[in-house]
Parts: C-alpha cells; sequence; structure tokens
C-alpha cells in the first residue's frame, strides 16, 4: 500500500499522458499535486502540528523553484533570441547542390542540430526542413528525414534539460555533459543504417566510401561535443561542435563556388556571438576569474548557484537588444510580449516538472519505485534503463521533463546494479532527449511542414526505428560495462 500511495503521482501523469486529452503541463499540474500530497501526508502523520511540515514543504518548493529558474530563463530568452533574429526579415537563400546525398547528410546531422543546439523547441526541425523540401525529395521520407535534426536534444535549447537533470541529482553540467557526450560515440553511429535506408527510399545511393565518411563524420561530431563539455562550456556541446564541423565541410565548398561570405557573416553574426561570448566568460581570463566572482546567485547555500555574467539567458537577452534596437519601439515592444508568452507554457511545464521531480524523491517515492522495479527483474533490473527515458521522452516530448520524472528513479536502478550512477543518469539523458522526436506534437509538425495530411502514422514508422536504434545501442553499452564490471575491468 505504502508503494502504491508513493506510486500515484507518476502512474498518474503517464496515464494522463498516455490519453492524449490532456495537455502536457495540465498533466503535470496533477502530478505535482500528487507529489506533494505524498510528501506532506507522512510528515503530518508523523508530527502533531501540521507547521513544520509545511514549512519543510515550503522549503523543498523554493529549492525546486529555484532549479527551474534555471530553465526557465534560458527558455524565455531562447525564443525572445530566435524571434528577434526572425524579425531582421533576413533568409538564407536555398542552397543548391550538385551532391544532394551530402546535402541531406548536412540538413539532417549539422544544419538542424546546430539550430536545435542553440535555440531550441524544435526550431531545428523547422530548419532543416526548409533545407530538405529545395532537394526534391518524396515529402514524407523529407518528415522523417528532418526528425534527426533532434540527435542533440540533450543540449538543445543551451543544454536546458540536461541541466535540470544534474541539478536534480546534484552533480555538475559538465560531468553529465561529458557523460552523455561519450554514449553519443556509440549512438551516433548506430543511426547510420537508419538514415541511409531513409535516403535510399528517396533514390539517393550510398557508396562504401561516402558511408564510411557519414561514419568519420559522426565520430568527429561526438569527440567536438566531448571536447566543447570538457574544455569550454557544456552548453555549447552541441551548437559550437556543430558550428565547428560544419564550417569544415561546408567551407571548402563555399569558397570555390564564390559565395558571398560576408552576407553570410551577415546573416549568422549573432549565433556567433553567443558563442563567442559565452566561451570568453569562461575561458579568456581575466574575464573568466571575474565573471566566475561577481553576479553570482546562491539563495539555498550551494545547491544549484547562478552566475549572471555567465549564464546563457544574460547572452541571449543581450544580443536580443542588439538586435532590436534597428526596430521601431511599438514592434520592439510588440515581439518582446509576444515571445513572453510564447514562453509562459513552455517554463510553466518546466516549473511544474522539476516541482513534481523534487516533491517525489523528497517522499521516497522514485527510491521504492527503483527497489520495487528491482525485486522484479532482479540483476536485469538495469536493462531498463534506456528504455525508462525512451518512454518518458516519448510521452512528454520534453528532455526536461523526461529527466524531471525519470532522473531520480534511474539513480535508484543503478545503486545495486554497480554501474557508475553517472553513466545511468548519461543514459536517461540522451535516450529521453532523444526520442522526444518521437513525440505526436513533433511527428505532426513535420507533417504540417511538408504539406501533408493525416500522414503522420507513414512518418511515425520510419521515424520509430531512429529511437529503436537509440534504445538498443545504449542498452549494448550496458550489457558491456556490466560485463566488463563483472571481470573486473571496470
Amino acid at each position: 500500500m505504502t508503494l502504491a500511495f508513493h506510486m500515484m503521482p507518476l502512474v498518474g501523469t503517464i496515464l494522463l499522458l498516455a490519453s492524449r486529452r490532456v495537455s502536457l503541463l495540465s498533466a503535470g499540474i496533477a502530478g505535482m499535486a500528487l507529489a506533494f500530497a505524498t510528501m506532506v501526508t507522512p510528515m503530518i502523520v508523523a508530527q502533531p502540528s501540521v507547521g513544520p511540515a509545511l514549512g519543510m514543504a515550503a522549503v523543498k518548493a523554493g529549492e525546486g523553484a529555484w532549479l527551474a529558474w534555471h530553465a526557465m530563463s534560458i527558455i524565455a530568452a531562447g525564443l525572445l533570441f530566435h524571434r528577434s533574429f526572425e524579425a531582421r526579415g533576413i533568409r538564407p537563400a536555398a542552397v543548391v547542390q550538385e551532391n544532394r546525398r551530402r546535402a541531406v547528410f548536412v540538413a539532417c546531422f549539422l544544419v538542424g542540430p546546430f539550430a536545435e543546439s542553440v535555440t531550441g523547441f524544435g526550431v531545428g526541425l523547422v530548419v532543416a526542413l526548409a533545407m530538405l523540401r529545395h532537394l526534391g525529395l518524396p515529402p514524407v521520407q523529407s518528415a522523417a528525414l528532418g526528425l534527426f535534426s533532434q540527435v542533440l536534444a540533450a543540449w538543445g535549447a543551451m543544454g536546458v534539460g540536461s541541466r535540470v537533470g544534474a541539478e536534480l541529482i546534484g552533480v555538475s553540467f559538465t560531468e553529465l555533459g561529458t557523460a552523455s557526450a561519450l554514449l553519443m560515440a556509440v549512438v551516433l553511429p548506430c543511426l547510420l543504417p537508419v538514415f541511409w535506408g531513409l535516403i535510399r527510399s528517396c533514390g539517393l545511393r550510398s557508396s562504401l566510401r561516402e558511408r564510411a565518411s557519414d561514419a568519420a563524420l559522426l565520430l568527429c561530431l561526438a569527440g567536438l561535443i566531448w571536447l566543447t563539455n570538457v574544455f569550454v562550456a557544456p552548453e555549447l556541446g552541441g551548437g559550437l561542435a556543430t558550428a565547428v564541423l560544419l564550417l569544415a565541410v561546408e567551407g571548402p565548398r563555399l569558397l570555390r563556388s564564390g559565395a558571398d561570405i560576408r552576407r553570410l557573416a551577415g546573416l549568422l553574426w549573432p549565433y556567433g556571438l553567443l558563442i563567442a561570448g559565452l566561451m570568453a566568460t569562461r575561458l579568456l581570463p581575466p574575464l573568466s576569474d571575474w565573471t566566475g566572482r561577481w553576479l553570482v546567485l546562491d539563495p539555498f547555500g550551494g545547491l544549484a548557484p547562478l552566475a549572471v555574467l555567465r549564464h546563457p539567458a544574460t547572452w541571449l537577452v543581450l544580443i536580443s537588444g542588439i538586435l532590436l534596437s534597428g526596430l521601431p519601439g511599438a514592434g520592439a515592444r510588440t515581439l518582446v510580449l509576444g515571445a513572453l508568452r510564447a514562453a509562459l507554457v513552455p517554463m510553466a511545464a518546466t516549473l511544474v516538472f522539476v516541482e513534481f521531480a523534487t516533491f517525489m524523491a523528497a517522499s521516497g517515492g522514485a527510491a521504492m519505485f527503483g527497489d520495487a522495479w528491482r525485486a522484479v527483474a532482479g540483476p536485469f533490473a538495469v536493462l531498463a534503463s534506456p528504455v525508462f527515458g525512451a518512454a518518458a521522452g516519448m510521452l512528454t516530448g520534453s528532455n526536461t521533463a523526461s529527466n524531471a520524472l525519470m532522473m531520480n528513479i534511474q539513480l535508484s536502478l543503478a545503486a545495486e546494479s554497480g554501474l557508475p550512477p553517472i553513466l545511468i543518469a548519461a543514459i536517461q539523458t540522451v535516450s529521453g532527449s532523444i526520442c522526444t522526436m518521437l513525440t505526436p506534437g513533433r511527428i505532426v509538425l513535420a507533417a504540417g511542414l511538408v504539406g501533408l495530411e493525416r500522414a503522420e502514422g507513414a512518418i511515425y514508422r520510419r521515424a520509430l526505428p531512429i529511437g529503436l536504434a537509440t534504445v538498443l545501442a545504449l542498452l549494448a553499452v550496458i550489457v558491456l560495462m556490466a560485463g566488463l564490471q563483472a571481470r573486473g575491468l571496470a
């Protein structure tokens, strides 16, 4: 009965999400309310007065709100940045390449993921499909290929979901980002057979040399993500890595074709300034020392301090201000208010799910679920880790919500498996993030962008192998690490 009581928030939320009759926010509010009840009720029963119980609950709620604010501020600032960038009215011209196959690869694995990493919220899908539509591919296959733009969703919106996951379990953002980047060296090459199958159905063949090149580029991408997480800033893991590789892959072609590099620089300077500013505040002394000491907010004594001058939201707002300075006052105000209105729902959903996770962890419900699952599955319990992460990503469509729902449960699975907790946390982050592409909202968006109606089922059938390949790759990592551990090699 105790387990059933503590699992009501998680089970109730999953059932509401699976019904597709309520929104993510509504399901989260219901789950948060139930989690609050399961946390407070035992406190009230154990104490003669409700005052201490409510006081402790208020502290937990404050901690959850503080953790959520790190992500909420990036959501609002990211949407403002995106709309300010679009307000300039400049659109990149369609790029026509003789090698359509290479153009598809660049759209799916470099340009789309770059846009998703820097901005988030499905913008990468919009950008990737804008490129793919000009290549004359069948619409259904184009929609499925566009979903590859979400493969770096763990770093989407400057890593907002991974940041929340790290803060919930008390590890550094860098530690979780680095572990996730190592997993991408396994996952990304495993996605290539799905990619090759999709482009083959479009009539694009892949030679052995082209396939080897694809694998090498994705391994380079994973390596660059890891280097960025370790030596620069985890929030730049996806954006900087894809930008560097994109320049290496497409730069020589652009130079040979005589493309107007100055025009391209004029178009993309806001992204360059964003990356440069975040890098400088972390790597360039004495600026890096100064920004690490000044304006550091720490209201909960060591719980996720926020260095304002280094935070992505600060730079997103600063560059948005520069972009908006060229607009009339009324136009700028309208744009800002519109961006804030658009940010309200995702910000509220982030707050609700982080509070949900905080309450459930405080009540002991996450640990109880892990204990119960281990009792049922025994030594194989940890094999469910990528499945749980993928299911949460598909249900919520948000890597922030996925991590909030499952991260503490995943750590309870790692507790008796003997595997490093950071490995299981990274598996949750990667599986949950990538599989957000399979949520109905993303599929509907992809169908709409290629002008299809009632084609969601066909797109889903072609995209589902991306999620399956991710889960199988992560399962292989768990099996390999467990085998090495059994032999005393890990």
